[in-house]
């Protein structure tokens, strides 16, 4: 291969490096836990959890990053005490971007256990793992070559990929709770080389996420956020505060309106809006980009919209006291 074919390559692995070291992200971390932790995997109060992701992100630039998401999950175990259960997720990501089309389409299936610590059931652990297969590669046609009848002889890379993450959620009092976890993904280190060697990975990436629910009276609730993200040498911090308004006119509605304000270290100030009204969730997000790109994003960063349905339990005659912790909204 002469060296004029591998200057494109060796400029598209630079920038495919910059997507590694970000991976695909979401500013609403609290709305989607499942994308943060596998653990979280049907820890809500309910049967069932849908949702959808759409973020459009350095729209200014040209081709900016396209993502959707989309996931559901459901309880398929569960003893009639709530002190353990088993549930199952499945999680469909996209990511596009470039000239080239750069993208990233990976689908996983998620499976937790979680285990009551206390009789009460004000705290519990839980413990999960995914794995799925995922698809990397980009579209070599605006490709500009020195050499028009050369071509690339890789263009899409698969591999299989697994994680692991454990979290813990306690409600201390009826004023403050908190939800912690960490967890683990690309622990097989999946070879991502378009090149066809072993020396392209996709490196382990570690999430550390916190959140604190703090009941200020009847009607409002502070949520305070961190959420850590640790890949070889790249590194995301999102840490914030989120505040939720109880505006239900009746007892039986749980409606909330919802409203935050986020930092991602050196990279966007991010501000975020939703509602929750009866069985659904609608959150969107914007980012303010700050980052060494701004010149050319004019501190355009992201659009985010999200949308979540619950299925709820059905009512019984006899009440069982149900998950007390993640609403995540």
């Amino acid at each position: 291969m002469r060296i004029r074919k591998w200057i494109p390559i060796l400029c598209f692995m630079a920038m495919s490096g910059i997507a590694i070291g970000q991976d695909i992200h979401f500013s609403q971390a609290d709305l989607n836990p499942l994308f943060v932790n596998p653990a979280y995997t049907g820890f809500f109060e309910g049967r069932a959890r849908f949702s959808a992701f759409y973020r459009n992100q350095w729209a200014t630039v040209s081709n900016p990053y396209q993502t959707l998401a989309a996931s559901g999950e459901v309880g398929i175990m569960r003893n009639r005490y709530s002190n353990s259960g088993l549930s199952l997720g499945v999680m469909v990501t996209g990511d596009k971007a470039g000239t080239l089309g750069y993208g990233i389409a990976q689908a996983d299936i998620t499976l937790s256990f979680f285990k009551a610590l206390s009789y009460d059931k004000e705290s519990y652990l839980s413990a999960g793992v995914t794995g799925g297969y995922g698809q990397r590669g980009f579209n070599p046609q605006n490709a500009e070559m020195t050499d028009p009848s050369e071509a690339f002889d890789i263009t899409n890379r698969t591999y299989f990929d697994v994680g692991a993450g454990i979290m813990w959620s306690d409600q201390f009092t009826d004023q403050l709770g908190i939800q912690t976890g960490i967890a683990a993904y690309h622990l097989n280190k999946p070879n991502i080389s378009y090149l066809g060697l072993d020396d392209t990975y996709l490196e382990p990436k570690f999430n550390f996420y916190l959140n604190f629910s703090i009941a200020t009276s009847d009607r409002l609730t502070l949520q305070p956020t961190v959420l850590l993200q640790f890949q070889q040498q790249y590194s995301e911090y999102l840490y914030g505060l989120k505040a939720r308004l109880d505006i239900s006119q009746r007892a039986y509605f749980k409606n909330n309106l919802f409203v935050g304000a986020f930092f991602r270290q050196m990279d966007a100030i991010v501000a975020t809006v939703g509602l929750e009204y009866d069985n659904w969730v609608f959150g969107a997000a914007y980012d303010v980009n700050i980052s060494d790109l701004k010149p050319a994003s004019h501190t355009v960063g992201a659009v985010e919209l999200g949308i979540v349905y619950y299925i709820k339990e059905k009512k019984r005659v006899k009440k069982v006291k149900s998950i007390p912790c993640p609403t995540f909204t």
